[in-house]
């Protein structure tokens, strides 16, 4: 084997130890880890649908918005028919193109209002009246089975008024981190 050859091989192979770091690390949690890896595995010439992918989401965590549009733009290039499984829709990476760089962080307030005075819109009173109506047997209060009500038990009761402050990009880290 010649020397470029070899040099050719061992470059290959550190490539792939980096895509496969990244994409552990990526699913351990070890988002900036998970991106260093990638990264270096594009830059030894492993470039691949999932190295883009995963990449852009990264990217897209972290709201560089330009970046993200360009590493799904690669991906879409590197396997269309992988990208089109991924659910995307159809104007993702133009609507990341115009996206401010630095959107800022969605924060909302959630109010539990006491029943009845709520302003419910038209016809919305009627699909109420209709979901309480149609309350499966053994439903207590807000649960729907008893065993439900039992196993929460231990939490405090939502009060009419009460509200919280929910960040909902960790919320949605803490539930779809992929």
């Amino acid at each position: 084997m010649t020397s470029f050859a070899l040099r050719k091989f061992m470059s290959g192979l550190r490539a792939r130890y980096h895509f496969w770091s990244g994409r552990r690390a990526y699913r351990a949690g070890r988002i900036r880890t998970a991106g260093r890896h990638l990264d270096e595995a594009l830059s030894r010439g492993h470039a691949s649908f999932d190295a883009y992918l995963l990449l852009g989401k990264i990217a897209y965590r972290e709201r560089d918005m330009r970046r993200a549009a360009e590493l799904f733009h690669q991906a879409r290039c590197a396997d269309p028919g992988r990208y089109a499984l991924e659910g995307f829709p159809d104007d993702f990476i133009a609507s990341l193109r115009a996206r401010p760089e630095a959107a800022p962080r969605l924060h909302y307030r959630i109010v539990i209002e006491p029943r009845g005075q709520a302003q419910a819109p038209a016809g919305a009173r009627e699909r109420s009246a209709a979901l309480r109506t149609s309350r499966p047997a053994g439903a207590q209060g807000d649960f729907t089975t008893r065993e439900e009500a039992e196993r929460l038990r231990h939490l405090p009761a939502i009060r009419p008024g009460e509200g919280s402050e929910v960040d909902w990009d960790d919320v949605a880290k803490k539930l779809f981190d992929d």
